[in-house]
């Protein structure tokens, strides 16, 4: 679930008083990550504290960690945590876990109130343990532990009442480094407001605090294995041939200020079960969107970062708008537009998600690095990825719900949240938040300039004299989520 109810307005600001945007109507205060950094300078590299808790208990601040599994055979696991500062209150906490098998269609999802969450997490028999630290967290419900010395996986263990039970370690793959957008302590955030001149500037660690009224950032695993299992009602599900994706976002500022709609995209190849000699091409394509508010703090704006991993190897990066053209992320909703009564928004019948980036140069094969050296033409070496999503939809008739292939469910939020950020939000004009989830069986087409990347010749589909187009089968998990009208 994409976790859109989130930000900090300055403390001072309470749930009884409204923090407004530090501008005027129609100017821009909004200043994307994706618009400060150069094709060469997109990839920042996860420092220790990127990834661990802050867990906030004043403002309003929002912090998830998010595992999303694909298992073979259509299947689709996700585990997440959801830290809600509120105001002066005591931060809400939830853990969620879903469950899906497009085959059989049996759909799981839980969601549970943390007690006694702890970051680090404190053990009372500590001495033959691991000294972790905030990357790590335990609860009564649930432990997600990273032991320093082994900082690439994830120990994750938990419980939704006695009928599902998951014990995993979730490892990054050597090839794929964990990444946020831009090199220095600000990669990866998105600002909000004016630059902050009262505020002192962090002497190592990512700046939060770079503008005067709230940030979003999203840190990346973007292609993970995992050994281990999920238990279903006694019946065990195997995670070991599976592949994930692991994303930690934080959001500092009021939902309604934030964002009216978000998009997520996750493709995941894995091994095809009905042909055990067949191989995992290794692909990853990631894409996270939102469009900002009208009027807020300007003109709405779309802001995007992706990633695209071949060969189990992080190849590129792209982001939207950034002043080159040779990168590019976006997502489209294709008409025709279809009404949806159960929810008022208008919906896709496709879903179209492209990426242009340059190729990392960590990624390039050995032959090409002094010949891309020598031409430092970003355009000249772009690669392009493409998954157009045909959802098949329709309404059966004008008072019927809008229906699509590989629809898992739609999310009304205010059902789901904590009850003190439900007051919140629904206390906003105009704000009806849902989150439309999908997972299908799909097709991603890479485009790779000619002689700069090794690939696997049985995913050639067609090739030029500039260009080789790959094909790969894999499993798509979506997410469409509406808060406003715009």
């Amino acid at each position: 679930m994409s976790s859109w109810f989130s930000v900090e307005p300055p403390t001072s600001a309470t749930p009884s008083s409204p923090q407004s945007p530090s501008n005027s109507l129609g100017s821009n205060l909004i200043h994307p990550v994706s618009s400060r950094y150069g094709p060469d300078s997109l990839f920042g590299t996860l420092s220790d504290q990127d990834t661990a808790w802050l867990a906030q208990s004043t403002g309003f601040v929002t912090e998830t960690q998010t595992f999303y599994i694909t298992i073979p055979g259509g299947k689709l696991a996700m585990c997440q945590v959801i830290h809600s500062a509120i105001g002066l209150w005591y931060p809400q906490i939830q853990f969620t876990f879903r469950f899906y098998d497009s085959i059989s269609k049996k759909h799981v999802w839980k969601s549970t109130n943390v007690t006694n969450f702890k970051t680090p997490p404190i053990f009372s028999n500590s001495s033959d343990l691991p000294k972790y630290d905030k990357r790590s967290c335990k609860s009564d419900q649930f432990s997600i532990l990273l032991d320093p010395n082994q900082p690439d996986t994830y120990s994750i263990t938990g419980k939704h009442d006695d009928s599902i039970h998951f014990q995993f370690n979730l490892t990054r793959m050597d090839g794929v480094p964990g990444w946020k957008l831009g090199h220095d302590a600000r990669g990866g955030f998105t600002y909000f407001g004016r630059g902050n001149q009262k505020r002192e500037s962090p002497k190592s660690g990512p700046d939060y605090s770079a503008s005067t009224d709230g940030y979003i950032i999203h840190r990346f695993w973007p292609r993970c294995s995992l050994s281990g299992q999920i238990i279903l009602n006694g019946q065990p599900v195997n995670l070991n041939q599976s592949r994930a994706i692991f994303i930690h976002a934080v959001q500092g500022m009021r939902p309604n200020l934030i964002a009216s709609r978000w998009n997520f995209c996750n493709f995941q190849s894995v091994q095809d079960q009905t042909q055990p000699d067949s191989t995992d091409p290794g692909v990853s394509l990631t894409l996270m969107e939102f469009t900002t508010v009208p009027g807020s703090y300007g003109p709405p704006q779309i802001i995007s970062v992706g990633s695209i991993v071949l060969g189990d190897k992080l190849i590129g990066l792209s982001c939207d708008p950034n002043p080159n053209e040779a990168v590019q992320a976006k997502t489209t909703h294709q008409t025709p537009l279809l009404f949806d009564n159960d929810t008022g928004y208008q919906l896709p019948s496709l879903i179209k998600f492209q990426w242009t980036a340059p190729v990392l140069h960590s990624a390039l094969a050995p032959s090409a690095l002094s010949n891309v050296s020598s031409q430092n033409n970003p355009n000249a070496n772009s690669l392009k990825a493409e998954i157009l999503l045909d959802l098949d939809a329709q309404n059966l008739s004008e008072k019927e719900s809008y229906v699509t292939r590989g629809l898992v469910e739609k999310v009304d939020v205010l059902a789901q949240i904590p009850y003190l950020v439900k007051k919140v939000v629904a206390a906003v004009a105009g704000t009806r938040p849902y989150i439309y989830t999908w997972f299908n069986p799909v097709s991603g087409k890479i485009t790779l300039p000619k002689d700069l990347v090794t690939f696997d010749d049985k995913l050639k589909e067609s090739e030029t004299e500039d260009s080789n187009q790959l094909v790969i089968n894999g499993y798509l998990f979506n997410e469409a989520t509406f808060i406003s009208d715009l």
